[in-house]
């Protein structure tokens, strides 16, 4: 047995051995029975954004269902785009690819740097402290932009870190970290950049550095500009309120409502980052005299801190906003598990450990076992776009829907679908199909008094959309 042992631990250490494992652990958890599970959350968005693009060639200016998309640029739904040019279709495989392998990629990243200062058992715990934690098991194989926004933000850091490690953080590096940050901005706006532009701002403060702040402010003019750039090609008049509500500078919630409602994203936040925020902050408490603290824990803990302590704060946030910060956390408990092996907090790496090893089986378990026993449940958007579309197909007419419920209507293949506003449903010309939530059935009715209305398919996923028969008498 200790020879086994020993031959492990002799394999560990060879070039690659390490990166390997945790490619090979990415891929069990996400990859298997991948396509069981139909849209969820806004992926069926990001895909039919994709699909816009690849047959109308909108790439600026996408639309969803004849609406104008103008909420932020579309990062995601291009690299979709540009896989399924390569497998064929936009289908769950090509629009999950992008967002899955941004996080095996981030998972890298962090345990490079972990172990440039750490043990190699310390970059393997924090690499799966990263990709294992509960916020990122939610979006491990989802196609939605916060695993690229947490890649492009943490290779930022990185490579401005590797300047100021060598002494010195050229304009070139500078103009490379805009550069990763207005790909960033692509994804989800320049709300992100916060992690990086407040995590280094205040380490440039601290350790007064002044020097480096004009090369930090032209770092942040690239995405800037590019943010710029994109609302300038698409803007319309009226389009600046869409801006202010999507960054969430119109909330006014009451008191209560905020106090409850940020306390509620606190209290996330802690747990979706376990078990890594239980190690990390022993790395200051610990106190040995073999194991000092690296010199980029100081700007982890201020990358991952500041914009977090602004996320919980902010009006209208959620925790998925603070993704970036995770990589970090999973960083700072690797340096964390070497320092504390020899003090009285060693007992929490056994407990940090066997929480880590619970949450990936518990993945493994759902991707290989649960979702194919459960095909029907995992798919229940799946399910009810088919119903929906079988009905169409065999009674065709122009097809209308009053929400964007892409994760059902993605599967519905019948034809073109027109959104309207459902105040209007009474004008639209019959005969025609009206998919709208279960709860405007009575509107509907009320604006059709003269003609006949029969629902045809009820469905009980997500916006529990029904598909209404519209004829005259």
């Amino acid at each position: 047995m200790q020879t086994v042992a020993a031959q492990l631990r002799s394999l560990m250490t060879r070039r690659g051995a390490v990166p390997f494992l945790i490619i090979c652990l990415w891929a069990i958890a996400a990859f298997p029975n991948l396509s069981v599970r139909s849209f969820i959350w806004e992926e069926g968005t990001n895909a039919e954004i994709a699909r816009d693009i690849l047959s109308n060639g909108n790439l600026l200016q996408p639309e969803v269902y004849g609406v104008r998309w103008n909420e932020k640029p579309s990062l995601l739904p291009w690299l979709i785009a540009g896989v399924a040019k390569i497998t064929g279709e936009v289908n769950e495989f090509s629009a999950r690819l992008p967002a899955m392998i941004a996080v095996v990629l981030t998972a890298l990243l962090v345990q490079s740097l972990t172990h440039r200062y750490a043990s190699l058992n310390a970059s393997l715990l924090a690499a799966t402290l990263f990709m294992f934690s509960p916020m990122l098991l939610q979006k491990l194989a989802i196609a939605e932009p916060d695993t690229l926004v947490t890649l492009f933000s943490f290779a930022a850091f990185i490579v401005w870190w590797n300047g100021v490690e060598a002494g010195r953080v050229g304009w070139g590096r500078w103009i490379g970290c805009g550069l990763l940050l207005a790909v960033l901005a692509m994804a989800k706006g320049p709300q992100p950049v916060g992690y990086f532009a407040l995590g280094v701002l205040a380490y440039l403060v601290l350790t007064r550095r002044w020097r480096d702040v004009p090369g930090l402010l032209v770092c942040l003019l690239i995405p800037a500009a590019a943010t710029i750039a994109w609302a300038a090609a698409v803007y319309r008049p009226g389009d600046e309120a869409t801006w202010i509500g999507y960054a969430r500078l119109r909330s006014a919630p009451s008191f209560s409502d905020y106090i409850f409602r940020n306390t509620d994203v606190f209290l996330r936040l802690v747990v979706e980052s376990m078990p890594a925020i239980l190690l990390a902050p022993l790395l200051w408490r610990a106190r040995v005299t073999e194991w000092s603290i690296p010199p980029v824990a100081l700007p982890l803990a201020l990358y991952a801190g500041l914009c977090t302590i602004a996320v919980v704060f902010w009006p209208g946030s959620n925790s998925r906003y603070a993704m970036p910060y995770v990589p970090a956390i999973a960083v700072l408990a690797g340096f964390a598990w070497d320092a504390i092996a020899r003090t009285k907090y060693a007992c929490l790496r056994r407990t940090t450990v066997a929480i880590a090893c619970g949450l990936t089986a518990i993945q493994i378990v759902l991707a290989n076992l649960v979702m194919p026993l459960f095909a029907d449940r995992f798919g229940g958007s799946r399910i009810a776009g088919q119903s929906i579309e079988r009905a169409i197909r065999a009674n065709p007419a122009p097809a209308f829907c009053t929400d964007l419920a892409t994760n059902q209507l993605f599967y519905m293949r019948a034809g073109p679908i027109r959104c309207v506003d459902p105040a209007n449903l009474g004008s639209i010309v019959a005969p025609a199909w009206l998919i709208v939530p279960r709860e405007q059935l009575p509107l509907l009715v009320q604006l059709n008094p003269d003609r006949s209305t029969r629902v045809a398919v009820e469905t009980d996923s997500g916006s529990r959309l029904s598909a209404v028969r519209l004829d005259r008498r």
